[in-house]
């Protein structure tokens, strides 16, 4: 395996780390609250997405297992931005209202939407490859770009609200979103750069995009102890 393959998968380790590490905290500062919940669901998103896609790198041994783990990576990924718009909802509606259909519901079909590409366009793996040591998976252009364009979308959506809330909101509780605001904007920057990478087949572009997911999770985390 190549170096830039090699600090690739540390970088998404350092990040399955941070993300595990945090949202255990984060839940534990106030378990019954709702945000709190779909924060935590953000944080282990990440880390479980972050996991499988590190674990997927290292199947040496067995080339029908890679797909199946890669999926599973993407799937758990395109959660991530579900449970950021959820905190929007929990935020700015009742929270019977946000877990109705027509908020939970709504976000629950688009996750489907979102996943249900990777079983009928099956990403391959590159064999060539493969021989060499290096799992390199190819997702179809049109897959990638379907399901990344929403990530963004999302991604941009819950930026906007949340500036929005930030200049609604009182004082008390201003610095708070204002933390998880800036670590949004962290992540969904992140999001820009991993999209980059892949469409330029780029890995220093990958490594960057995780060390700005690791700081945005960090920045949100902040906004959790202005409560303490």
């Amino acid at each position: 395996m190549d170096l830039l393959n090699i600090l690739k998968i540390i970088a998404a380790t350092v990040t399955v780390i941070i993300a595990i590490t945090v949202g255990i905290i984060e839940l534990r500062l106030n378990p019954e609250n709702l945000l709190n919940r779909w924060f935590f669901l953000f944080f282990i998103s990440t880390a479980l997405g972050f996991s499988a896609y590190t674990a997927y790198h290292f199947i040496l041994f067995n080339a029908d297992l890679v797909i199946p783990i890669m999926i599973t990576a993407h799937i758990l990924i395109n959660f991530i931005p579900i449970s950021l718009v959820m905190t929007v909802f929990i935020i700015e509606k009742y929270k019977k209202i946000a877990m109705s259909f027509r908020y939970l519901g709504v976000m629950m079909i688009l996750f489907v939407i979102m996943s249900f590409g990777y079983f009928i366009l099956r990403p391959e793996l590159n064999l060539d490859d493969y021989s060499n040591k290096i799992v390199n998976t190819e997702t179809r252009f049109e897959l990638f770009i379907f399901v990344n364009l929403i990530r963004i979308l999302l991604f941009l959506f819950v930026v906007y609200k949340y500036a929005k809330i930030t200049r609604s909101i009182g004082e008390d509780t201003k610095k708070r979103i204002q933390w998880f605001f800036a670590g949004i904007i962290m992540a969904t920057i992140g999001l820009f750069f991993n999209v980059a990478g892949g469409l330029l087949d780029w890995i220093p572009m990958e490594i960057i995009a995780l060390v700005a997911v690791d700081i945005g999770i960090v920045l949100v985390f902040k906004g959790f102890l202005m409560q303490i």
